[in-house]
């Protein structure tokens, strides 16, 4: 895997989330990266409003497994490139295909459990 390929199966996975003939200002995918466990919170944004997916969207298994393997591809890539560690990130998706990634460097209440 690559660093495009990563960023090309969190788009199609957050995309697989919501209905593809529904307009969007934006897709938004927070995912929170453990040692070996993943946490992902999807949004879609439009015209001021912020919902989240029908309880009734099930992503495929696959699509699920891809998630957590690139998601851990940048987590290690971006440790082992510029000696940063990651805790999550955040993908946002804008209708033209663009997006933006920002990464999280402090880790989440989920991710610090019971300290």
């Amino acid at each position: 895997m690559n660093t495009e390929q990563a960023y090309n199966i969190l788009g199609n996975v957050l995309c697989a989330y919501f209905d593809p003939d529904e307009p969007f200002d934006k897709l938004e995918m927070i995912l929170e990266i453990g040692d070996g466990a993943t946490a992902e919170t999807v949004w879609k944004h439009f015209k001021g409003q912020k919902t989240c997916p029908s309880l009734s969207v099930d992503i495929p298994l696959q699509a699920a497994i891809d998630l957590h393997s690139a998601a851990f591809f940048l987590r290690d890539n971006l440790l082992e490139t510029s000696n940063e560690q990651i805790w999550g990130l955040v993908f946002t998706l804008y209708p033209d295909s663009s997006f933006n990634i920002e990464y999280t460097y402090e880790k989440s209440d989920w991710l610090k459990g019971g300290e």
